[in-house]
């Protein structure tokens, strides 16, 4: 899709979408985000330490003529430059669950939540489960995680995805999360909110079914969703614990907004860790400061958001610390 004009882009994507993150971003900076959509995105593989190691995975990968290239700031994932995931389906690290496929905005928030072994984990929103292993794996398989899934169909995949990966500590749940804060209070190390949103950060111009649903409409719901969703994990996080709220979209009604209101709701029993990541720099958006009349709080600005690329979905993680 690369050779795809952005005139087409914009003309596919309809004038509500276009005018909107104009707004947001402007002009230089949307044009980007419209090359992102159309970019083929190479795939990225996490590799399971619980059940092999890095050095092994990159030496049989050599053996196979896979190119691949290291993330500085993610130890166990590389991005494969030569091959699909197809490829893969029929090799033995793939079918045991030794490598899974994730992409780098999807590794974000558990390497910014660092939970360590004999932590208590809340993943709130888990399906398809990608994030639950990946934080188990990164506790060494020592400790509690508490997988809270709301859609019965989701559940099958999550359940599914931990066993490929060998996960033994996670226990799965199915519920609507805005209840699980009031159910289990101050119960959690560390609480990951990757809630439900308007998936911007993953459209593919190619696939009209990843933005036909897009609408202001949508935005303004998934929004206020996400806001008792991370309000239910802040009341489940004990004192001095960290909580990530983070989604895969774009807009500030969900992101900077969403923080906003949590800054504000929480006043002084909340901060907010300053969060970068070296040698991503130039994959990152602005942080929107103030947008439709409200001016949101400086601390705001210690968020990311990723950039849709060749590399990586659009994200947008936030890190708080309950005082």
């Amino acid at each position: 899709m690369a050779n795809i004009s952005i005139s087409e882009i914009r003309h596919r994507l309809g004038d509500e979408f276009c005018e909107h993150f104009e707004r947001v971003f402007g002009m230089s900076i949307f044009e980007k985000i419209l090359r992102g959509f159309s970019c083929e995105r190479k795939p990225c593989i996490r590799i399971n330490t619980l059940k092999t190691n890095v050095r092994d995975v990159m030496d049989f990968l050599r053996e196979k003529n896979v190119n691949f290239e290291r993330v500085s700031f993610l130890p166990d994932a590389l991005i494969i430059k030569n091959k699909d995931e197809k490829f893969f389906e029929d090799l033995d690290i793939y079918k045991k669950g030794e490598i899974y496929f994730q992409g780098i905005s999807s590794q974000l928030p558990a390497i910014f939540l660092k939970p360590v072994s004999g932590d208590k984990v809340l993943d709130l929103c888990a399906a398809p489960g990608s994030k639950t292993a990946q934080m188990a794996i990164m506790m060494g398989g020592i400790g509690e995680v508490l997988a809270n899934e709301f859609d019965k169909i989701r559940i099958e995949k999550l359940k599914y995805t931990l066993e490929k990966q060998g996960i033994k500590i996670a226990k799965v749940v199915e519920g609507n999360g805005i209840f699980v804060g009031e159910k289990m209070p101050e119960y959690f190390d560390k609480v990951l909110v990757d809630a439900p949103c308007s998936a911007e950060g993953r459209i593919d111009i190619s696939n009209p079914r990843s933005y036909k649903f897009w609408s202001k409409k949508i935005l303004k719901s998934s929004a206020s969703l996400q806001k008792r969703l991370v309000t239910s994990g802040f009341e489940a996080l004990k004192k001095g614990g960290i909580l990530a709220y983070s989604t895969c979209t774009l807009s500030p009604e969900e992101n900077e907004g969403v923080v906003d209101s949590v800054l504000k709701k929480f006043g002084e029993n909340v901060e907010i860790l300053k969060l970068s990541l070296t040698g991503f720099e130039k994959n990152l958006l602005p942080i929107v400061a103030s947008y439709d009349g409200v001016t949101f709080d400086k601390r705001v600005s210690n968020c990311i958001k990723a950039m849709p690329s060749e590399i990586c979905e659009g994200f947008f993680v936030a890190v708080f610390r309950k005082k």
